[in-house]
């Protein structure tokens, strides 16, 4: 219901009070089972105008147009279409196709309504003898916010009902009065309580009934808020005068249970978590997903760990890992045997597109599932929903991937409700109104989309359009202001839950680590504190950071353990440099003992971020799950290897027609190898655009191969070599001679000229700096590139900029005209700072980053500084903006 008050029945004999539910009233009413429709069949017709939709997103179509059918519906007091008058709309409107269309969906399929309206429409028919029990109401008005149904059925129910005994309606209002009342008049909850949505309320001093926490993350706040509990009982509060209100999300339950449960407090109403989640379901879904050509990388990621996997959950993480940084063949997989390695041959194979195809698929892949004795359960419940699949797959002549996914899409396991009990703290879930008052009250998650939640836009409705219809017909349709101000009101009523105190707890990051912004339900708080002459207080400013206060401020009991009797450091140092006294070039090492060669994209990442740098050695990186997306990295990947098959070692070069010729196959071949999901038709633009960008790059690289008279001698060459003090291997994209045996190493990026061309002119380019040192004291070669350095050539690096076509060279005198030459020392800054970041990560130091460090790389050095981004903990411990900063600008005096 819409109404933030329920409609509430009382039972003459027992006087107990009841919510009037739709199942309440199909038992009272007798109503018939609801009607089931396949709604994304009748979608799919062409005579709806959304069967287009339906083609590309589905489930999204469906749910759009299913939400708006209610919208409408409960717009209406007989839950009739035919009461819907579309006669003064234009008729070429926007507006009135929708209505028109959402109409013949309404009187072609009833079923589609809702169940809850089902059973309106049914108790709306019937007279009052038909309900086998009365249903007294104990209001004899509709709540405010309730819809024009709610109000017809309320009346409905009035007239057939009648109201409750006056007994019974003083004792509910007086249940209900405590829960309405809210705090003692002048004070600042009492201000916060009145104000909230705006009321004419005059701005106060702070007091203490009013306080504002910020905290970590929601971990946190489940223990700040056992620890607060703890305090107030041993205070002399009793539990069951404490509450604490929820957002409905899974994560703040588990932690509040967790929590509690250490404190050794009850806490009651707190909903019962589900024992698993449909493993069953999940993994059947991730099957058809991969199974259904090309495989979206995080349908195999997500299909690599489940649980029913023939390999070890070590064996499936790295496999995940590997494949969402772009690995789709991983390294781990090199190592599978039996049923494993034929589980993963099935998965990577090449499937028949056909009903027949995907249910031998299925069938195979329900026989490799994992052998684990705790697993056959979970793998006998997946045979047995596969008989379900096959007879979907059976009856269809071809392959109807949505109805397969619906048949598939697993169960969202929700928490289930607990028994409430008296002697407890009080949870009260965010979509709840109160079952008691508490004296004083926990708000949680005051950060992100909550209190209140956004309202999304609907995408059959613009507010516009639906003011439009209240105008033309009366029909009151919610907008997303009316949504907006009820849930504000509901919110409202909820801080009226408490009448002592009210503490706010915003947690700063999101359980995935990313910094949330402040709930708006704070700023509409902060506006009823005051600051004297400077008016009302701004929520920042109230906020209290915990790890800032003083102990003693801290409001709950604590105690610090210490290990040994020295201080305890900060968190942070104050000169921004992490002490770990051993040395991080040797953290990993090599099978001979020696220290684990370092790469040139890895020194980058040290010279940029040394935090960053130590995650990754520690292993301790983020994998980010992401949808496929071509981006800079996927799109260098391919051209590379378009390049490199173009232009082989030791072989003539191809004429341009052969370029023309063979550009398409080789991008096609790359494509499946290294970003399948590019093979889907929604990628086809980026497909072309990246088939003219190489296609005209590959012209252009063989002009000026040909005016350098350069011989391809190999591509994707391994190097290994000695430089800086530090062992160093990487792969360069090409390697060419000259007639006179200059060596040029090669480097294809899939970017443009200006950027790149002032990095090597201020001195800050690494990597083609770092390939060259490995050739001046290379370690392991083959026989090619021993005989190129025989005769210790001259060496030169190159820099193919695919976007614009252009060739940066250094250290070679070319012909004029046919590349574009930098002078100088193009590695002289890059190298000073890499030397000092060795010496400070030798001695077992981690510089931190500064707040100025991005600025600084962008516009000074002109280098990406990706290494910032490599991990949230990077900006998480950022030290602040210093007027100079001795570890990076000096570089340049």
């Amino acid at each position: 219901m819409n109404g933030l008050e329920p409609l509430m029945t009382v039972h003459s004999g027992t006087g107990a009070f009841r919510a009037i539910t739709s199942d309440l009233l199909a038992e009272t009413y007798l109503a018939p089972r609801p009607l089931a429709v396949d709604l994304n069949s009748l979608l799919s017709d062409g005579a709806f105008s959304w069967s287009a939709s339906m083609g590309v997103a589905p489930v999204e179509t469906a749910a759009a147009v299913s939400a708006a059918l209610r919208s409408l519906a409960v717009a209406t007091r007989e839950l009739n279409p035919d009461e819907i008058g579309l006669g003064s709309l234009d008729r070429d409107s926007r507006l009135y196709k929708h209505l028109g269309a959402l109409c013949d969906l309404w009187r072609q399929a009833p079923g589609a309504l809702p169940e809850d309206l089902q059973v309106y429409v049914h108790v709306l028919e019937c007279l009052s003898c038909d309900a086998l029990e009365p249903l007294s109401l104990v209001a004899g008005e509709p709540c405010g916010f309730a819809t024009p149904i709610e109000r017809r059925l309320h009346a409905q129910l009035l007239d057939h009902h009648g109201l409750a005994g006056e007994t019974f309606r003083e004792d509910w209002a007086a249940r209900r009065a405590p829960v309405m009342t809210g705090a003692a008049g002048g004070t600042s909850l009492w201000r916060a309580q009145r104000g909230l949505t705006g009321a004419s309320i005059p701005s106060g001093p702070l007091d203490d009934s009013l306080a504002f926490f910020a905290l970590r993350d929601e971990a946190e706040e489940a223990d700040f808020a056992a620890a607060r509990a703890q305090r107030l009982i041993d205070r002399g509060v009793s539990a069951h005068e404490i509450g604490l209100l929820v957002p409905d999300e899974t994560g703040y339950v588990a932690q509040l249970r967790r929590a509690f449960d250490a404190a050794g407090i009850p806490i009651s109403g707190l909903p019962e978590q589900p024992d698993r989640r449909d493993i069953v379901g999940e993994t059947l879904l991730q099957l058809l997903l991969c199974f259904q050509a090309p495989a979206p990388a995080m349908a195999l990621a997500s299909l690599y760990i489940s649980p029913l996997m023939p390999w070890s959950p070590k064996t499936g993480l790295q496999l995940s890992r590997e494949v969402m940084k772009g690995r789709f063949e991983p390294y781990a997989a090199k190592s599978l045997t039996g049923r494993a390695q034929r589980f993963y041959k099935l998965v990577r194979s090449n499937i028949a597109q056909t009903p027949d195809g995907i249910l031998r698929a299925l069938e195979q892949a329900a026989q490799l599932l994992s052998d684990a004795a705790e697993q056959r359960e979970a793998v006998a419940a997946f045979r047995s929903k596969l008989g379900t699949m096959r007879a979907e797959l059976a009856q269809s002549r071809s392959l109807d991937w949505t109805g397969l996914y619906r048949v598939a899409t697993p169960t969202t396991p929700k928490p289930s409700p607990s028994e409430a009990f008296v002697e407890g703290v009080s949870v009260f879930m965010e979509g709840s109104m109160p079952w008691r008052s508490a004296k004083h009250l926990i708000a949680m998650g005051m950060s992100g989309n909550r209190w209140p939640r956004a309202v999304s836009a609907s995408p059959l409705f613009l507010d516009g359009e639906l003011r439009l219809l209240r105008e033309k017909t009366g029909l009151h349709i919610e907008t997303r202001g009316d949504t907006l101000a009820r849930r504000l009101e509901k919110l409202r009523r909820q801080f009226l839950w408490a009448s002592d105190s009210l503490t706010l707890l915003r947690p700063v990051f999101a359980s995935n680590g990313s910094r949330q912004a402040p709930a708006p339900a704070l700023s509409l708080v902060a506006r009823t504190v005051g600051n004297g002459d400077k008016g009302t207080e701004d929520a920042e400013t109230l906020m209290h950071d915990l790890r800032a206060l003083p102990r003693e401020r801290w409001p709950f009991a604590h105690r610090v353990i210490k290990a040994s009797p020295d201080p305890q450091p900060s968190a942070v140092p104050e000169d921004g440099v992490l002490r770990l006294g051993r040395d991080l070039l040797r953290h990993r090492l090599a099978d001979d003992g020696r220290m684990r060669r370092q790469s040139p994209s890895r020194l980058e990442s040290l010279m940029v971020s040394p935090l960053a740098w130590s995650l990754s050695e520690f292993g301790a990186e983020p994998v980010t799950w992401a949808p496929d997306g071509l981006n800079v990295m996927v799109a260098g990947t391919i051209a590379h290897y378009v390049l490199e098959l173009l232009f082989p070692k030791d072989a003539p070069l191809p004429d341009h027609d052969q370029i023309e010729a063979a550009v398409p196959e080789l991008l096609s071949s790359a494509i499946r190898k290294y970003a399948p999901f590019l093979q889907r038709s929604i990628w086809a633009v980026e497909c072309r655009s990246l088939l003219r960008d190489i296609r005209s790059a590959a012209h252009d690289w063989r002009n000026t191969l040909a005016g350098l008279s350069a011989q391809v001698i190999d591509n994707e060459i391994d190097l290994e070599g000695e430089a800086l003090g530090i062992l160093l291997h990487g792969r360069a994209d090409c390697l060419l001679q000259l007639e006179d045996g200059s060596l040029l190493v090669v480097d294809h990026k899939k970017s443009g000229t200006p950027k790149r061309h002032a990095r090597l002119e201020a001195g800050w380019d690494l990597q083609l700096g770092l390939y060259r040192e490995m050739l001046k004291r290379p370690e392991k070669t083959d026989d090619v590139l021993t005989a190129a350095l025989a005769g210790n050539p001259k060496i030169g690096v190159v820099y193919h900029l695919i976007n614009d076509r252009s060739v940066l060279l250094e250290g070679i005198k070319p012909p004029d005209g046919v590349v574009t030459v930098v002078e100088g020392e193009i590695s002289r800054q890059a190298m000073d700072l890499l030397i000092t970041r060795l010496v400070e990560v030798g001695a077992g130091t981690i510089r931190l980053n500064t707040e100025d460090d991005r600025k600084f790389f962008e516009k000074t050095a002109n280098v990406a500084p990706y290494a910032l981004d490599a991990s949230p903990l990077v900006s998480r411990f950022m030290m602040p903006c210093t007027e100079t900063d001795d570890s990076v600008e000096d570089i340049d005096d």
